[in-house]
């Protein structure tokens, strides 16, 4: 008996879920049919079916299934606009609910299948946008500006780099045109490093400053804001070594120190450019994460007394914590060699704070995108 009802019950529950699901998948919308026949209502389409909607005019109204060829359009209450129209979809002439991504000077429309994406231009007909086609169907909108007639091979066959340049192209703007692009970088290093006196606990001379002479090489990918007009986020990760050596002379003790890091940075810093020319200038700054991968120290001291002098020598002196965090920030100048290829050369500091330590640093870098 009680496993009845708890069967009941588990049905019950799984029927209300059901409900609750598909009431959230209906949305506040309206339906045009003809020119003007407007009507309010709810709204469910599943976006890789875009062959029809089901419509309700209130929540306990019958669910009417309306085709694509039998609306002209639909829209939700936040301005997401659908037009019907026959289309080439995935191989196939068919009539389809297309998604306005923008109105203007360039009209651009979606269409979601289970194959993906497919775009569409709205000129003087419905073309379908290829790689293929891709840079001759947009070059009519790029001829009345250098900038973007340079730019335009940048632009690629996805909806946020689309969105990009239809956006500014409806508002007259010439920003740089962003890509997503990944590749090398290689930094020289002038790093200085404080350690705080009680990190050695028998220090006579206060807190140690060093300075090491280094580089660091790694991987970058810089990522397009895409609302934002050329605002990047620079992604990269670095591996490096540092060595520093000072010595410390007094009346009454010397002490010769070294120290050796292995060391990877991580950082996220968000970039902006200055203009959208060929050469690009940019300033940037943001956190990043310093880890030490492998350290060691050591330590020969000398000390006076009585003219003796006695040697002692002492090794992993300094035990720097592992994770650090700190910031970034540089300036630089980022040259377009080919139209999707570039060198980018900068100029940074950083400051990173540790456990009983702290590391400055000035760099002049270079980065390279495959």
């Amino acid at each position: 008996m009680n496993r009845k009802n708890s069967c009941i019950t588990l049905l019950l529950f799984l029927l209300l879920l059901s409900g609750w699901s598909s009431s959230l998948a209906q949305s506040k919308g309206f339906i045009v049919q003809g020119d003007t026949a407007y009507t309010d209502g709810y709204i469910q389409f599943d976006r890789r079916k875009p062959f029809q909607i089901e419509f309700q005019q209130a929540k306990k109204s019958p669910i009417v299934t309306y085709a694509a060829h039998e609306l002209t359009a639909f829209g939700y209450i936040d301005s997401t606009r659908y037009t019907a129209r026959q289309v080439e979809y995935f191989g196939e002439k068919r009539m389809v609910f297309l998604k306005q991504l923008t109105a203007g000077e360039l009209n651009l429309y979606e269409v979601h299948g289970e194959g993906g994406k497919q775009f569409y231009l709205d000129k003087d007909n419905l073309s379908h946008l290829t790689k293929e086609n891709l840079q001759t169907s947009l070059q009519q909108y790029a001829a009345y500006s250098y900038s973007w007639q340079r730019q335009l091979p940048r632009v690629r066959l996805s909806e946020q780099s689309l969105l990009y340049f239809a956006r500014n192209i409806n508002k007259g703007k010439n920003p740089r045109m962003s890509m997503l692009s990944f590749g090398a970088l290689a930094s020289l290093n002038r790093s200085t490093m404080q350690v705080r006196s009680n990190a050695f606990p028998k220090n006579e001379f206060g807190e140690y400053s060093m300075t090491s002479e280094n580089t660091e090489a790694g991987v970058f990918v810089e990522a397009p804001a895409w609302q934002v007009n050329n605002l990047s986020m620079i992604n990269q990760l670095t591996y490096g070594k540092m060595a520093y050596t000072t010595t410390r002379i007094s009346s009454s003790l010397d002490q010769h120190i070294q120290l050796s890091l292995d060391f990877l940075k991580l950082s996220v810093i968000p970039r902006y450019y200055l203009n959208a020319h060929k050469a690009s200038f940019y300033v940037e700054a943001g956190p990043e994460l310093f880890y030490v991968a492998e350290q060691s120290s050591n330590m020969l001291e000398a000390k006076h007394h009585n003219n003796t002098t006695s040697i002692h020598e002492h090794n992993d002196v300094f035990q720097l914590q592992r994770a650090s965090f700190g910031m970034a920030a540089g300036v630089g100048l980022q040259y377009f060699y080919l139209p999707r290829h570039y060198i980018n050369l900068g100029l940074g500091t950083g400051h990173v704070v540790g456990k009983g330590y702290s590391i400055n640093n000035l760099s002049t870098s270079i980065r390279i995108n495959l």
